[in-house]
């Protein structure tokens, strides 16, 4: 999956660079999914920006058999991918899933759950549910956490621009399983996500089949 995902960006593709940003990237490890347009993070930055609790806690882990990261920096953080728009899944048995929510939360899950990936972020920073909204960049960023653990406001965790990688942003409204989230539609790559979301129309892909 990520190898055939990698050919369609690299970093150069990827503008993490320009426009506004309320916070530094930041680097990031994926430890729940919750549905298929929030993940579940250990995060490596400025939490003054951000929130977050204090210190990651495995015991609220639920989907993931990750070990916990190692560095004092780390905390808890929920992430919103900044223009997407998933289906929602059932929470409990009272409620019933969206039209191709499961299948949304499965593919981020398949891609994301237990990597390490790069947060880069835009205007707001966060969401009214007090989530950080990023994009979310995945790709083999970094062999060590101990890289990029140092980050302040003066500075910007870089990846290694040698390295392939992929917009997730982009990828989960591209194959269908979300649609850009128009609220947000003023966010400096909503050009590129509404192509994303024309090409998934075009193409009748996943939930543009799916569902009406």
């Amino acid at each position: 999956m990520i190898a055939l995902l990698a050919a369609c960006y690299t970093f150069d593709d990827v503008p993490l660079a320009e426009g506004p940003h309320c916070a530094p990237d930041m680097l990031a490890y994926v430890v729940e999914v919750l549905d298929g347009d929030t993940v579940r993070v250990y995060a490596y930055g400025n939490e003054d920006e951000l929130g977050g609790s204090e210190e990651p806690d495995t015991g609220e882990v639920n989907n993931s058999s990750a070990e916990e990261p190692s560095g004092d920096d780390a905390y808890v953080l929920d992430v919103r991918m900044l223009g997407v728009d998933a289906p929602e899944i059932a929470h409990d048995s009272t409620e019933v899933a969206d039209c191709y929510g499961d299948e949304a939360a499965n593919f981020t899950s398949d891609l994301l759950l237990d990597q390490w990936v790069i947060l880069s972020f835009d205007r707001t920073c966060t969401d009214a549910y007090d989530r950080a909204l990023a994009y979310v960049i995945l790709g083999d960023v970094y062999d060590d956490v101990d890289e990029c653990e140092e980050v302040d406001e003066d500075e910007v965790c870089e990846p290694d621009s040698s390295d392939a990688a992929v917009l997730v942003n982009d990828i989960v409204i591209r194959y269908g399983y979300a649609r850009v989230y128009e609220e947000f539609d003023d966010i400096r790559l909503a050009d590129l996500l509404y192509s994303a979301q024309d090409a998934a129309q075009s193409g009748n892909q996943g939930l543009w089949a799916e569902c009406e």
